[in-house]
């Protein structure tokens, strides 16, 4: 089980798409769950948070096969993940993310239900 944690700084003057981003997944949620299973991810977690004067992108991930899951959604013609990649692409510094791997991983009950 692969477990990862990418910070992505939001390109300046692109705060309102990386929102405008987040409630395109939240709208297409059940859609957005589908690809998830056709990549073997678990999980997918974001959060935005402002830091420094900067709007940071936070992204938590649990999958199967880190690399598998990558290598699924790249080659994906469903139109969610193209319209997600093009958010992506938008919005994000691609010169700054940050992947953080966990030192230590607790779980209890796995698989929950997600809110």
């Amino acid at each position: 089980m692969d477990t990862v944690l990418w910070k992505a700084k939001v390109k300046q003057g692109q705060e309102s798409l990386a929102r405008e981003w987040i409630e395109f997944l939240q709208t297409n949620k059940e859609g957005g769950e589908e690809t998830l299973k056709n990549e073997r991810e678990h999980l997918e977690i974001y959060f935005i948070n402002g830091e420094n004067g900067a709007m940071y992108l936070y992204l938590f991930v649990l999958a199967e096969d880190l690399e598998y899951a990558n290598k699924v959604a790249s080659a994906s013609e469903n139109p969610l993940d193209a319209k997600h990649f093009e958010y992506m692409s938008a919005g994000l510094d691609e010169k700054d993310w940050i992947q953080i791997r966990p030192q230590l991983t607790l779980m209890f009950d796995f698989p929950f239900e997600s809110e």
